[in-house]
């Protein structure tokens, strides 16, 4: 069976509580938005360790690597961190990502002794207890690596753990309890001019998505690098943005699961400012540039919509851009009735304008019956107007209103619906005149065929009636009438979609009533007996879906 998520585990000593990490963040954006802001000195070494593999009795993870991979890949084509300054070491044991670290700092010893500015950025992604880092069957103690980051000579040091504990969840049975590990980030870092990211708090899980193929903490990381963060539209982002753009998606993504999740962030430059770590260029690194179009979710993936997603992106601001590699790109842009599809393809140093280009739209009704989109259901109403064929003789078509209740789900529509009706009758003989009602409620089971510009619907419904007659004064003294019947309908509809939900549906099919009538002699009601009445009805009118 396809593995569903995996549970990561990496903590610190800041609250859990929602509210008060919403508004450590909002201090945080508020402290930072009016500072200067600085580029990646070019005196930049970047480290990430990726690893899959952890103690012999531990799950293999999926994407840690890739995690590595994809962060190290963002920040030099777009970071301005040169090749022979990154060192990727994938699966990797404990001692060769220690050496690594002591030798890049011993290389930014000596530049820092020349007054250079320098930067050490460090990326984990993989397994992790309480105590230390677990790699390929060896250990590297959580100290030692906060030292090795918060002791390095160089100017800024940033630290990013999407560290992981072992224990696999299915989407429908929960997770097994593990030891917390926490990394005791300081709401004050002693060593000036030092950040520490976490992927969640202590005792939450950080979860890898088999969709995503990636962590939705590294996911969301490295799309806010990419340009999905750039919340002041100049082109560069900040690392307040990107954490504050990661906090917020991370968020959203693990509230569809079992455990939300909260990166938590510890930050203390003095006196320097906030720190760029990407902008949005890079032609000499085969990048082009997607400006998205109102400010919505969008989800990227290659080529086509069953294609290998790229991005899950949501941008808070109009014409937003994000760089991508080369390549074709099929583009969802997910609004509040509707998706919006686009075929694009990106070259490098060129931009594409997304609300420039032809787009396909799908509704949600059509994306939950075809067992798409995020949601399982769409709700709608509907009022229509039309007529029934005759059910007494001499009665004629009958006028009928009718208001209805659907719900879309993926493999049937199912809903409900009030219907009234009233007619006039006149007796054979000509001296009896009476008016009939009828109220009946029913439930409706349909099934869609969605089409190019419209949509076809075939199903049945099943009816309770009240029947209601009521005789005008004559010499004829006639008591009123009450009874109650069963209506059977086949269903046949065809609906056209016009904007925001709302629609024009018309319908009809054959119907079988079972009712009590009457039997009369000389003018008297004798006895009643059950009769069974085929027709026709027909309706026409609007669908509003929401």
């Amino acid at each position: 069976m396809k593995r569903a998520l995996l549970h990561k585990k990496i903590g610190h000593r800041i609250s859990r509580n929602m509210r008060h990490s919403l508004s450590l963040l909002a201090g945080l954006i508020i402290l930072l938005w009016g500072m200067r802001v600085h580029a990646l000195p070019d005196e930049s070494w970047l480290i990430v360790v990726g690893n899959n593999r952890g103690d012999a009795d531990e799950i293999q993870l999926l994407y840690g690597e890739r995690d590595a991979r994809e962060f190290a890949e963002v920040l030099r084509t777009q970071g301005n961190i040169a090749s022979d300054r990154v060192r990727i070491l994938i699966d990797e044991s404990a001692e060769t990502v220690r050496r690594a670290l002591v030798n890049v700092n011993a290389g930014l010893r000596a530049r820092s002794a020349d007054g250079k500015t320098t930067a050490l950025l460090v990326f984990y992604s993989g397994h992790a207890d309480a105590e230390s880092l677990h790699l390929r069957g060896t250990r590297l103690p959580i100290e030692e690596l906060r030292g090795l980051v918060s002791g390095s000579p160089a100017t800024m040091r940033l630290l990013v753990v999407d560290a992981c504990r072992s224990g696999a969840v299915t989407r429908v049975k929960g997770v097994r309890s593990v030891p917390e590990f926490a990394i005791k980030l300081e709401d004050r870092v002693e060593a000036e001019g030092t950040a520490m990211i976490s992927s969640s708090t202590a005792g939450e899980s950080s979860q890898e998505s088999d969709r995503l193929r990636a962590s939705f903490f590294s996911h969301h990381l490295v799309n806010a690098l990419r340009g999905a963060a750039d919340r002041n539209g100049d082109g560069r982002v900040t690392l307040s943005e990107a954490y504050a753009y990661s906090y917020a998606q991370t968020l959203r993504s693990s509230g569809q699961t079992l455990q939300l999740q909260h990166p938590t962030y510890a930050y203390d430059v003095k006196g320097s400012g906030d720190l760029v770590l990407t902008t949005l260029t890079g032609a000499e690194h085969n990048l082009g540039r997607l400006r998205l179009a109102d400010a919505s979710m969008y989800l990227v993936t290659e080529e086509r919509e069953s294609g290998a997603v790229v991005a899950e992106l949501t941008t808070t601001r109009n014409q937003g851009v994000i760089a991508l590699p080369r390549g074709k790109y099929f583009i969802q842009r997910r609004g509040s009735y509707e998706f919006r599809e686009y075929q694009i393809e990106l070259v490098p140093g060129q931009e594409v304008d997304l609300a420039s280009l032809p787009y396909r739209s799908v509704r949600y009704d059509q994306l939950v019956r075809k067992r798409g989109g995020t949601r399982t259901s769409v709700h709608g109403l509907n009022l229509l107007f039309g007529g029934r064929g005759e059910i007494l003789a001499g009665q004629g078509p009958t006028p009928n209103v009718l208001l209805g209740y659907a719900a879309d789900l993926p493999w049937l529509t199912v809903g409900a619906r009030l219907r009234g009706s009233t007619a006039s009758l006149m007796s054979i003989d000509g001296g009896l005149a009476s008016r009939q009602y009828e109220l009946g409620l029913a439930a409706v089971l349909q099934r869609y065929v969605d089409l190019p510009w419209f949509s076809l619907a075939f199903g049945v419904t099943i009816e309770g009636t009240w029947y209601a007659q009521r005789f005008a004064p004559t010499l004829r003294q006639v008591q009123s009438r009450n009874s109650f019947g069963i209506g059977f309908s086949a269903l046949f509809a065809l609906e056209r979609q016009m904007f925001r939900g709302v629609g024009m549906r018309l319908e009809g099919g054959p119907s079988a009533s079972l009712l009590n009538q009457a039997v009369l002699m000389n003018g008297a009601e004798q006895t009643a007996q059950t009769r069974s009445v085929f027709t026709w009805w027909l309706a026409g009118g609007g669908i509003w879906r929401f």
